[in-house]
């Protein structure tokens, strides 16, 4: 995904009524791409924003870098007033207006530009619940199994904010943020799992 809005070129309209925006990339030529993965140079109006928005995010670590996700909280004296964003490889990050850029033509299906894979299913079932989705509670201090490269490894809770929580992995000292209903989560997602089987079973017995 990208937000070229500052190199706009025009308009393009394909036979079939879709339309394609033409752009030009810095020293990599022009391209035309759909609205689905272009965002808004300006940041929006709280009011245009909603809990499943396609959002682009300035990367805390690049200015010059934008990274896409979905919207997963408004502002509220719960989260103190800030927004938290799913980015499309799971990292959760609470971010505030400033950071924050609305992708120009959002899908019917919010997570539909989501490749296949636990991530989708998690933004899922997550926007499927919203506003109550399932949250684990956890202290500071307290010992938990997070999901690592591949491995769920021995950790301790570090920091609690709101809907995330910081880790310390005991093996390596690396920290991590985590939502906390996270897949990673070892709790999480064997509940998860648990629910998905029990949702399945439901529908292949119902006559309907």
């Amino acid at each position: 995904m990208i937000k070229v809005e500052e190199h706009y070129l025009g308009l393009n309209t394909k036979d079939d009524g879709r339309v394609k925006y033409k752009v030009i990339f810095d020293e990599k030529g022009k391209s035309l791409v759909s609205g689905h993965h272009i965002a808004s140079d300006t940041n929006p109006k709280l009011e245009q924003l909603y809990v499943g928005a396609r959002v682009l995010i300035q990367s805390p670590e690049d200015d010059q870098c934008f990274l896409p996700g979905l919207l997963a909280e408004l502002p509220s004296r719960k989260n103190r007033l800030r927004f938290l964003v799913f980015l499309d490889d799971h990292t959760p990050l609470y971010v505030s207006l400033p950071s924050l850029f609305l992708v120009c033509r959002q899908m019917d299906e919010a997570v539909g530009d989501l490749p296949d894979g636990p991530h989708k299913c998690f933004m899922e079932q997550y926007l499927k619940t919203w506003p109550y989705p399932h949250l684990t509670h956890y202290k500071e201090g307290q010992s938990l199994n997070i999901e690592l490269d591949g491995v769920h490894q021995k950790c301790q809770v570090e920091l609690v904010d709101c809907s995330l929580m910081k880790v310390v992995f005991q093996e390596n000292g690396e920290k991590d943020w985590i939502h906390r209903g996270s897949i990673r989560l070892e709790h999480m997602s064997k509940f998860l799992e648990l629910k998905q089987s029990q949702e399945a079973k439901a529908d292949g017995s119902d006559p309907k």
